[in-house]
């Protein structure tokens, strides 16, 4: 085999797990993966979390339609409540304040608020 056959083989190679690698983003992007049976439902996923700290968080999984409350410590897993009815209704929390913001804010005697100068900057 000469230098130009096997070069000629590896082209051929690579387009053809190329135009393979196409054919799957083509299918997957028009949704043909779920429909065909290629992608399973889910069971398990996650609802939310919260950061306690950098090694501990709060989670809620939802995994059958019912929800878990676990804690995650860095190598262990603490569950702490099963079964949780899933939130309907609930308000979603109000936008933590910018205390920033409230700390160097004056209001005008026009009613508009300001930023306060502070001096020695």
């Amino acid at each position: 085999m000469t230098l130009l056959e096997i070069a000629r083989l590896v082209f051929a190679l690579a387009a053809v797990i190329g135009m393979i690698g196409l054919a799957a983003l083509a299918a997957k992007r028009l949704g043909l993966a779920g429909a065909n049976g290629f992608q399973r439902a889910r069971r398990l996923q996650l609802v939310e979390t919260l950061a306690f700290d950098q090694k501990r968080r709060a989670a809620i999984l939802r995994c059958d339609g019912r929800e878990h409350l676990v804690i995650l410590d860095g190598g262990s897993v603490t569950v702490v409540d099963r079964d949780i009815p899933p939130a309907s209704g609930v308000e979603p929390a109000p936008a933590p304040a910018n205390v920033f913001l409230e700390k160097f804010q004056r209001q005008g005697p026009d009613g508009a608020v300001r930023l306060r100068a502070v001096g020695g900057l």
